[in-house]
């Protein structure tokens, strides 16, 4: 078998090739990331030998790997993807410290060579789309999120009563309330009933002139009210207009990722916190659970859910020393947007029969911190995610917590 390692940059990829004996068969060359560069690439291969003598290994770097991972997959090679983590501790064996584009290449090749690792699996067509979605609709959760934090800091300094007024501050009435007045300086002057059809209309009759008198009286008290700020006030409007264009765009993708109905979903969302969404984000983040259960001559000790726990990045990153040991936290290496689903699942699944005992003993009976007990809920809903995919059933509470049904 022949062993080829590319390290992959932005522009410009480095391929280089191995035996089994650790020979070079192809010194370290470059090619380009367009169609002259695959091209060379293809030819390159086809030299080493025929796709089932020729195995070709790679980083996931970033999302540069995707596009080469492809068009290796084409030609008819077969692409592994793995951990960069790997290479990086391979390269670090040279005495000299050596490090470039062409040792790289060549330690990936003896990566791929050595084995013990899993590869990233590539997706089909349809559980790619799906993946991309999730990730992009998370990207603009987090834009939306970062975007709060800075609304509340321009608001410390116009108006920081404004926050006790709603019970969400970021909610739609509130944000078409500061597109309008977004300093206690301006709103001081108007009258309760201005406000109120705007927020009868928006909060659609859950609110109107009792919040409205409320809110002039408490711009009329403000520390802020006889100060001038128009560049906060215009970054107040513009946060607003942002927030509201990032809302429109995630129900965009909701629309996009609704109809999307991989095989298990409706099966994950019988489990307590896991709705559409989060169910979508979760399965195009594993793909087929296939890959976490242990094979019969698998000798590795852990089972299949430490496998989705450790892929998800909530297993436990233990570090000792002689006599000294260190603080036990989550490893956080592996899919963050699997993390941050199951994350999220657990915030809600807290407040569920089925894990509310879990969470309140870790958190009142144990005093730990709200986040350590959180992570133990997270880490049941890995469990229960690995029982109802492995086994194709819905989610039982029962037989969650092990008890058995009468015959």
């Amino acid at each position: 078998m022949i062993y080829v390692g590319v390290d992959v940059a932005k522009s410009d990829h480095c391929l280089g090739a191995i035996d089994a004996q650790g020979k070079v068969l192809l010194k370290p060359i470059t090619f380009a990331q367009d169609a002259e560069g695959f091209a060379k690439l293809a030819s390159h291969l086809h030299q080493l030998g025929k796709p089932d003598e020729v195995v070709v290994g790679m980083e996931a770097t970033g999302h540069y790997w995707v596009l080469l991972a492809e068009e290796i997959q084409k030609l008819g090679y077969l692409p592994k993807v793995f951990n960069p983590i790997l290479s990086a501790d391979a390269g670090r064996m040279s005495v000299r410290g050596r490090k470039t584009d062409e040792d790289d290449c060549l330690a990936i090749a003896k990566v791929l060579r050595d084995g013990g690792f899993n590869p990233v699996r590539l997706p089909d067509a349809m559980m790619g789309e799906l993946k991309r979605l999730c990730r992009y609709r998370q990207l603009a959760v987090e834009r939306g999120a970062n975007l709060k934090k800075r609304l509340i800091g321009y608001l410390d300094l116009v108006f920081p009563e404004f926050q006790n007024l709603f019970s969400d501050c970021y909610g739609p009435t509130a944000r078409a309330v500061l597109a309008k007045t977004p300093s206690a300086r301006l709103m001081r002057g108007y009258q309760a009933k201005s406000f109120a059809s705007l927020m009868m209309k928006v909060s659609k009759g859950h609110l109107g002139l009792e919040r409205a008198t409320d809110m002039i009286t408490a711009a009329k008290a403000s520390i802020a009210a006889n100060r001038t700020d128009l560049a906060t006030e215009m970054a107040i409007r513009m946060t607003v207009e942002e927030l509201d264009l990032i809302e429109r765009q995630i129900d965009s993708y909701d629309v996009q990722i609704s109809p999307m109905a991989p095989a298990g979903k409706d099966l994950l969302m019988t489990i307590p916190g896991i709705g559409p969404v989060l169910a979508a984000v979760i399965l195009a983040e594993i793909g087929s659970i296939d890959r976490f259960i242990p094979s019969a001559g698998d000798t590795a000790k852990s089972d299949g859910i430490h496998r989705l726990l450790a892929f998800a990045g909530l297993d436990p990153r233990v570090r000792e020393s002689g006599q000294w040991t260190g603080k036990v936290r989550m490893s956080k290496r592996g899919s963050r947007a699997l993390r941050t689903a199951i994350w999220r699942a657990a915030f809600i699944a807290c407040k569920h029969d089925a894990f509310r005992e879990i969470y309140e003993r870790h958190r009142k009976t144990m005093k730990q911190h709200q986040k350590i007990a959180l992570s133990h809920v997270a880490r049941k809903i890995v469990q229960a995610i690995y029982g109802v995919l492995r086994y194709q059933k819905q989610f039982d509470l029962d037989a969650f917590r092990g008890i058995k049904k009468a015959a």
